[in-house]
């Protein structure tokens, strides 16, 4: 007779992962965030804007974000120029009270230009620049935290209507490439599928609704992502920092129910899942990833590279 293998767990044989992902790395709020969440035992991944760390020097900076991902949100926070640009290029210096809406204005740096959105204006750069600001910011960003370890991206706002930068970005070997805007319940709950434009499930304002119904989602036996987000200051600025609290009290430090864990370690330990090798008498696991199964509801622990005779 057969015996029946169930390989989606993550570690603590609980199919059920979370994580944060957090942008611009705003210390003073990441440290109040942090004080809620890291007694808690929930990690998750800072996404730094370089320019903006001027807060501690490369040590301290280590040490405030040590064990946590670090991934790239660009050196600055601009938009790139969409490729349906019709706004006409001014020479006239940026100035928020008397500058043309209609049209791109020069800052003072090359290759910037505020341009009005929606919600007021905005930094925007040309590809070039954009690009530029990109790799320097993973390049500082690595000089910090060390090479190889800032290996994913954060589009600044949203994701840019920009086939050159999108095409630079996907080709820059990060593993992961994540949007804004949460995705909530509408996927089930389920990993990602698309890991060059990913979101989060739920923001600030929505995080104990989407993670109650986390919660009670039913076992469906397929591996499941909760990710929330997107700045430490947003629940200073909405000030319901007693929500983030009561998600902290409510889901945290429960090993046996949630996977804590940050985007890169959920994604690789999914990778390692899908690389098990199964045969009729062997489990084999050839990642360097301690994997969690089940063989006829026996609970089995994985080593990295090392088997498991059926």
């Amino acid at each position: 007779m057969s015996k029946k293998i169930d390989t989606a767990f993550f570690p603590g044989w609980t199919r059920k992962s979370v994580t944060f992902t957090i942008d611009d790395g705003n210390v003073p709020m990441d440290k109040k965030f942090l004080s809620i969440l890291k007694p808690k035992g929930i990690l998750g991944t800072f996404n730094l804007n370089s320019h903006n760390m001027k807060a501690f020097d490369a040590a301290g900076y280590r040490e405030f974000y040590l064990g946590y991902e670090i991934a790239n949100h660009c050196k600055f926070h601009p938009f790139a120029i969409p490729d349906d640009n019709k706004l006409p290029f001014s020479d006239k210096p940026f100035n928020a009270e008397t500058s043309d809406p209609s049209m791109l204005h020069p800052t003072g740096t090359p290759g910037c230009y505020q341009r009005m959105q929606t919600n007021g204006w905005r930094m925007v750069s040309d590809t070039e620049t954009y690009i530029k600001y990109a790799d320097e910011g993973r390049a500082e960003l690595e000089a910090v935290f060390g090479k190889g370890n800032v290996d994913s991206y954060v589009w600044p706002y949203c994701e840019q209507n920009n086939k050159a930068v999108l095409e630079h970005i996907k080709g820059a070997g990060y593993y992961a490439v994540r949007k804004t805007g949460s995705t909530r319940d509408k996927t089930g709950f389920a990993m990602p599928a698309d890991r060059m434009a990913w979101s989060y499930n739920a923001n600030h304002q929505e995080l104990l609704e989407v993670m109650a119904k986390y919660e009670q989602y039913p076992d469906d036996g397929e591996l499941k992502f909760f990710a929330f987000g997107v700045h430490s200051v947003d629940w200073e600025r909405s000030g319901n920092w007693n929500e983030l609290g009561e998600f902290a009290e409510r889901y945290g430090n429960r090993p046996e129910d949630y996977w804590y864990a940050t985007v890169r370690d959920i994604f690789e330990y999914e990778d390692a899942v899908k690389a098990l090798k199964i045969t009729e008498t062997e489990i084999f696991n050839p990642s360097d990833i301690t994997l969690y199964v089940k063989v006829d509801g026996k609970r089995i622990i994985l080593r990295p590279r090392s088997g498991y005779s059926i």
